[in-house]
């Protein structure tokens, strides 16, 4: 079961390393916030992974086969990833010279918790991996546990990376504040989550 634990957590720990949404929210958090919110919106954006591994390594990824089903999830990130790069347009530019203010942790815990839940590719990648690790018998047999194994494991590698990042970025946080200071890094953000959603849209309706 450590074998396990250990190999599934280096996985997700490596398969987080693209810059994907939960990423970005999380530095931009850290940088405009404080590394509290940072952590919290890692901790959200982790959460989901043990969900979607769970319904993987239980074989519910056979389940839904239909149309509507496939087109559910996809559609579902629309909304989210639109309504994060509005936020992220709107709110006013902070000197990253200066001490960050406190900040609430649930408005970062929820937004990760939303950015990671409707990511469309956690629950195919989830299901290949289970299944080649299965293939290669490295799941023990009798897997009643392996199952709460391997989706703890998505989680703590995923969040593992989250956490170096929101270190790295507070730890360069006075090194990069000349640079940083502006609008443009919310703009940035923002165009990131808007062009994702509007890339998600364009897939929906012409693919």
């Amino acid at each position: 079961m450590l074998l396990l634990f250990v190999l599934v957590s280096v996985i997700s720990f490596v398969g987080s390393l693209h810059p994907g949404t939960v990423n970005v929210a999380v530095m931009q958090a850290t940088l405009s916030r404080n590394r509290r919110a940072g952590l919290w919106l890692a901790l959200g954006g982790s959460l989901p992974e043990i969900a979607y591994s769970g319904l993987a390594a239980g074989g519910l990824m056979l389940l839904p086969t239909g149309p509507v089903w496939s087109a559910l999830l996809p559609a579902a990130s629309v909304p989210v990833l639109l309504g994060a790069g509005v936020m992220a347009f709107r709110q006013k530019p902070v000197d990253f010279t200066t001490s960050p203010a406190p900040d609430s942790a649930a408005v970062p815990f929820w937004k990760g918790l939303a950015l990671g839940s409707t990511n469309p590719q956690l629950l195919p990648f989830w299901s290949a991996v289970w299944l080649y690790l299965s293939a290669n018998m490295l799941i023990p047999k009798g897997y009643g546990s392996s199952q709460w194994v391997f989706a703890m494991a998505t989680a703590t590698g995923a969040f593992t990376l989250l956490v170096a990042l929101v270190w790295l970025t507070d730890r360069l946080r006075q090194r990069m504040g000349r640079y940083l200071n502006g609008p443009w890094l919310n703009r940035l953000t923002g165009g990131f989550f808007v062009g994702m959603a509007l890339w998600q849209l364009g897939g929906l309706l012409f693919f």
